[in-house]
């Protein structure tokens, strides 16, 4: 766990804004008003010119990219619009770079910070109070995002991707590796009681036994953008937008599905919401049934990396604890029984 994320909650809000404040500069914008949009992998604020139009910074959280992650996120973002995947578009600082490294007094370590153009819309619901649409707008809302999905994952097939690309993986040692887990190890949550750890680590092998089965060819193996939750859907009333690529990287295809269902887990949106998402994907990319059913293993391992993050990030994680851990335990229970 880094020191930074034994602070107090409001202490790294303090750190995070100042860090804001200094990187600024760097897009000619010091004048510029800020406001904490969301903190949790990274630290967003809309940034508020005097002139012009609102613009969105990643105060990103140190040692979670590399520089050449970061770097690549932006590349691939590039690739995308450029056949028509609608993406988040980022601001080249002043002097051109993609991003830059900025340092404070109260961070000297310093931290990678981006700016991107603001997305209009709005987020369809939340990971804690799910999606409050009506059937007909989330059956549309969610064809928009498997049509999305599928040609993500279409371009990631065959795109070239330049010299030294290089993203996170999600496949198990990105769920639940001993040293690869990416948003942490779900067993170092001390208030798991040990009935649950036995049930999590049973659950967490027959989940990598089944991937291990499926296996990582291309037809369901790839670049995936990793984070479909609702925080992550913008919707203007006509068209889906997608924010927050920082999860971007290689997975099973599939996995895009388990993001965007798990808001939806023991809901009645489900039958709604996942029908719509696999009929707007099949419009572009086939999907057979064999991938569909790896839903409940890839929805498990999802949930095991949120376990993990809580117990990572222990004052940002807290609001999210009983509903990571209550989700997990009832996945378990389904998927070894």
């Amino acid at each position: 766990m880094e020191a930074f994320d034994l602070l107090p909650l409001e202490r790294q809000l303090e750190l995070e804004h100042e860090m804001a404040r200094a990187a600024l500069p760097f897009w000619s914008q010091e004048d510029a008003k800020l406001e904490l949009l969301k903190h949790r992998e990274n630290s967003v604020f809309k940034v508020t010119p005097e002139a012009g139009e609102p613009l969105v910074m990643r105060v990103h959280r140190e040692h979670y990219h590399t520089d050449s992650q970061l770097s690549s996120e932006l590349q691939w973002l590039k690739s995308l619009r450029e056949v028509g995947v609608t993406t988040t578009v980022g601001v080249p600082c002043r002097d051109g770079a993609l991003f830059a490294r900025v340092r404070c007094a109260g961070l000297p370590e310093g931290r990678q910070c981006d700016m991107l153009r603001w997305v209009s819309g709005h987020a369809i619901g939340s990971i804690e109070e799910g999606v409050n649409l009506d059937a007909n707008t989330m059956q549309e809302v969610y064809r928009q995002v498997g049509e999305q999905a599928a040609l993500i994952h279409n371009h990631g097939e065959t795109w070239q991707r330049p010299a030294g690309f290089s993203r996170m993986t999600w496949d198990e040692q990105g769920f639940f590796g001993e040293t690869g887990a990416i948003s942490g190890r779900y067993w170092d949550l001390d208030s798991l009681t040990p009935p649950q750890l036995d049930l999590l680590h049973r659950a967490k092998q027959v989940t990598a036994d089944a991937l291990a089965d499926f296996g990582k060819t291309p037809d369901r193996y790839g670049l995936v953008h990793g984070d479909f939750l609702p925080e992550n859907l913008f919707f203007d009333g006509k068209t889906v937008q997608l924010i927050d690529w920082d999860d971007t990287g290689f997975g099973w295809h599939i996995y895009d599905f388990a993001t965007a269902m798990f808001p939806h887990l023991d809901r009645p949106s489900l039958d709604v919401a996942l029908p719509a998402m696999t009929a707007g994907y099949r419009e572009h990319r086939p999907l057979p049934d064999a991938q569909l059913n790896m839903l409940p293993f890839l929805v498990m391992a999802r949930t095991l990396s949120y376990v993990g993050w809580v117990a990572s990030r222990r004052e940002a994680g807290r609001e999210l604890e009983d509903l990571a851990v209550g989700t997990a335990c009832v996945l378990a229970e389904q998927l070894v029984s």
